[in-house]
């Protein structure tokens, strides 16, 4: 596997912290959306949040800091290995102290302690996103997480459980996608190629992508952006339905006949606005131990 493919080098110089880059309108209002009605706490949406403020542009340094020191205070906050796995993407994104770090606290063996081979314990979240968090601390992922994921790939994309049964959804499939390019392997491998199609096959009649039928949501939508970016191409059509679900304060709904959670919804479609695969950059070496 490479892991220093010409898209992905892209992509991490366009994710670092601190970055002066152009951003999408949408992208920055619904950051400013964001940064006055996302609580600063310690869980995964606020991670989300820290993450989302960065790529839209709109995460000053008093509220970096503020926002990774909640995180740091809640960083136990989940079980699973997916929990100090978004905790370790909230720091990179914010830029403050070692993101492997929550005092003495070592995120990157939290996550460690969710992994029993090459799986990690819990859902397709936890183990696309402790394999996305290690790579951010240039820890990984292993080959053998790696195999896991592609194996566990289902008739088409991949479920929430990580079964090959039925029920494969597009966003389990998307995470799956961006975990695997992140982690080096290549956008003609046969199993991505083949669940990015199934995905593509997923599409509503507006352009955008649901998990229950019927018209697009936000969060589908926007992580089957990003999925497709991974994948080395673009997908107009998907980005005006997710523009399409921004309401006038800059916020998104889940769809055009449930607002949902607008703060899941507008963190997910900063990213893909912006035009994140990856959440976070990756570090140059793996940082040291928590002191």
């Amino acid at each position: 596997m490479r892991q220093n493919s010409i898209l992905l080098t892209v992509l991490v110089a366009l994710a670092l912290p601190g970055q002066a880059l152009a951003i999408d309108r949408g992208a920055t209002r619904g950051a400013e959306w964001l940064r006055t009605h996302a609580a600063r706490a310690g869980d995964g949406a606020a991670a989300d949040a820290l993450i989302a403020l960065r790529a839209g542009g709109r995460l000053s340094a008093a509220d970096a800091s503020a926002r990774a020191r909640a995180l740091r205070r809640g960083w136990n906050y989940s079980r699973t290995a997916g929990g100090p796995a978004k905790v370790v993407l909230g720091l990179r994104a914010s830029g403050v102290g070692n993101p492997r770090c929550a005092g003495r606290n070592d995120l990157l063996a939290a996550i460690g302690r969710g992994r029993r081979g090459g799986r990690y314990r819990g859902n397709v979240y936890d183990q696309t996103l402790a394999m996305i968090a290690m790579r951010t601390l240039n820890a990984g992922p292993s080959r053998a997480s790696v195999r896991t994921l592609i194996r566990a790939r289902g008739g088409g994309g991949w479920n929430l459980r990580m079964t090959r049964g039925t029920g494969d959804s597009v966003s389990s499939t998307a995470m799956a996608i961006l975990a695997l390019r992140g982690a080096g392997v290549s956008s003609r491998n046969t199993a991505l190629r083949s669940a990015h199609r199934w995905l593509l096959s997923r599409r509503t009649a507006s352009g955008g992508f649901t998990e229950e039928g019927g018209r697009a949501q936000a969060n589908a939508t926007a992580l089957a952006i990003r999925a497709t970016l991974a994948m080395g191409y673009r997908d107009p059509r998907a980005v005006r339905a997710l523009r399409s679900l921004q309401a006038a304060d800059g916020s998104f709904l889940l769809s055009r006949t449930d607002s949902g959670s607008r703060l899941l919804a507008t963190n997910d479609a900063v990213l893909a606005l912006a035009g994140r695969t990856l959440p976070t950059g990756g570090l140059s070496r793996t940082p040291g131990p928590c002191r």
